[in-house]
């Protein structure tokens, strides 16, 4: 029989052009994961920037300044009492922002630097603790996308557009540090139990509301090393528990050494007051109005926020069902392998557990902060209380969400329509995630310049300038504004309730300019004042009558 002999392809050619395509796209994702990396930092600079040269003071920032401020001025670590009958108030229960993180801002304006340049820059410090541990956790998770994931995630919560903002993740506040501090406590649990609790107890310290991560690192903890006798795990939450109250406990001692054991009780139950009431009035807030703005708050659409919360459920249930029939190839992930020399399947069973550990620990940390937020009726619907464990455990738990999609992309069910099927919602999963993180970044980015009242820093500190040329010691006015341009004027800060209110010079604001709002602002400084010494800007200063 006649005809063209047919030959077999040769093996080591086709070999060849396998690993040749293999590292094109190997190339071209390294490139497009680059790109997507430098638009990620480009993102974080242009949000955090305007904290150092337009965001304007914040009063709660103002109020926490003035510990560092009044301990440089030999007063010890003093506020200026403006919630606490506006009288110098040593270790005072009304800033919840604790030592952790004013006594670093203290040693920075020691140096002569600006109070708000110093502070931001000390929480500067903090931001980047943050983003780099979740880099590590995300990366430990899932890999190098995840990792940059996990460090866009924090960009997407809206803080700015609450009664009680965060403007920038500098603001010289305690929260972002406490879920830096949660970030790394849940990065280091398995290894070094004890530095995870003395992580949590700086969390604490840096704000009081930091307790709220120890049932996260108590369940990292106790079931971090498999086949543990029960009283070993114990043993090792406990170890955890006693390093969680290294930094507590130095900081009692510090008051009981400064105040006195009877200051130092009066210091407590006034704290403990203020921790229980969140330092607000009696209204009552339904659960429901919470979990509307859990998911109002934010950058992007609720339905675009609620749709990827249910892909990341739907996921979740996908790769169980998978794992359960064993149709899920789960890599060795060897950083979180313990056994380094075991063989490939111990080790790979071993990730397989941190994995679910770690994922445990953060559902369980987002639970205990959303719950604590939602059972807390008398605290009003601003995401500034639960934020530190949204920023910590939200952006892990979307590195777990890259995780599933790439374990569903891998899956080997026995019918090629599942496969498909399986890839098919991996892709879907993977858009809808992109996409809600560019229109997260997208809105943060539109609004990072925005400012309050239409009110700059440089406004603020030329306003500041001028009213110390006043040479006033103390300046009374109303929460708010006014509280900002007082404390950068060097002046203490005083309420209504300041003793000897009715001969203290005051500080007034008016941030209506309408015609009709001027002349109110004018009909009451002039019922008011008996002698307005100075006007700036939207201030006046008045001499009461």
């Amino acid at each position: 029989m006649s005809g063209t002999a047919v030959t077999a392809p040769d093996a080591p050619a086709t070999a060849t052009a396998d690993a040749g395509r293999f590292s094109r796209s190997r190339l071209t994702a390294s490139v497009l994961f680059w790109i997507a990396f430098g638009l990620v930092i480009v993102a974080q600079l242009w949000v955090i920037v305007p904290g150092f040269t337009v965001m304007r003071l914040w009063e709660d920032e103002a109020f926490n300044l003035t510990v560092p401020i009044n301990l440089l001025n030999g007063l010890g670590y003093t506020s200026d009492g403006t919630l606490s009958g506006s009288q110098l108030a040593p270790f005072d229960p009304r800033i919840s922002t604790g030592p952790v993180v004013l006594l670093p801002i203290a040693a920075v304006l020691a140096l002569g630097v600006d109070p708000v340049i110093g502070g931001r820059a000390v929480m500067l410090l903090f931001y980047a603790a943050l983003l780099v541990g979740l880099w590590l956790l995300g990366r430990r998770i899932a890999g190098r996308w995840a990792g940059l994931v996990a460090v866009t995630v924090p960009l997407g919560l809206n803080t700015w557009d609450s009664a009680s903002p965060i403007q920038t993740p500098i603001d010289i506040l305690g929260e972002v540090p406490t879920a830096a501090f949660i970030v790394w406590a849940l990065y280091v649990y398995r290894t070094r139990p004890w530095l995870a609790g003395l992580l949590v107890g700086l969390a604490l310290e840096s704000k009081a509301i930091g307790l709220l991560a120890v049932p996260a690192i108590a369940v990292g903890a106790f079931f971090t090393v498999p086949g543990s006798p029960l009283l070993r795990r114990f043993w090792r939450v406990l170890f955890c528990g006693v390093f969680a109250l290294v930094p507590i406990l130095l900081v009692e001692l510090w008051k009981i050494l400064a105040l006195g054991f009877g200051g130092w009780v009066n210091v407590t139950r006034e704290f403990w007051y203020f921790l229980r009431s969140g330092g607000q009035g009696d209204a009552q807030v339904a659960p429901a109005s919470k979990m509307i703005g859990l998911f109002d708050s934010w950058f992007s659409p609720v339905p675009l926020t609620v749709s990827v919360v249910a892909a990341f459920i739907a996921v979740g249930v996908l790769v169980l069902v998978l794992a359960r029939r064993r149709m899920l190839p789960i890599a060795r992930q060897a950083d979180l392998a313990p056994e380094r020399n075991a063989t490939s399947a111990a080790a790979t069973e071993a990730s397989a557990r941190e994995l679910l550990v770690l994922l445990s620990a953060t559902l369980v940390g987002l639970a205990t902060w959303l719950g604590w937020w939602m059972v807390s009726s008398h605290l009003p619907v601003w995401i500034r209380h639960p934020s530190p464990g949204l920023f910590a455990c939200v952006p892990v738990l979307a590195a777990f969400f890259v995780l599933g999609i790439r374990l569903l992309w891998r899956a080997t069910p026995a019918l090629r329509a599942w496969r498909m099927g399986l890839r098919a919602v991996a892709v879907a999963a993977s858009v809808l995630l992109a996409t809600t993180l560019v229109v997260q970044v997208r809105g943060h980015i539109g609004i990072a310049d925005h400012v309050r009242y239409g009110e700059t820093l440089g406004a603020q500190r030329a306003a500041a300038a001028e009213i110390a040329g006043l040479g006033e010691e103390q300046f009374a006015s109303s929460w708010g504004p006014e509280i900002s341009v007082v404390v950068l004027s060097g002046a203490r800060a005083a309420l209504t309730d300041a003793p000897g209110f009715e001969v203290t010079t005051r500080v007034y604001a008016n941030y209506d300019r309408s015609e009709a709002g001027l002349a109110a602002f004018e009909t009451a400084l002039e019922s008011a004042c008996a002698d307005i010494p100075l006007r700036t800007g939207v201030y006046a200063v008045c001499v009461p009558g």
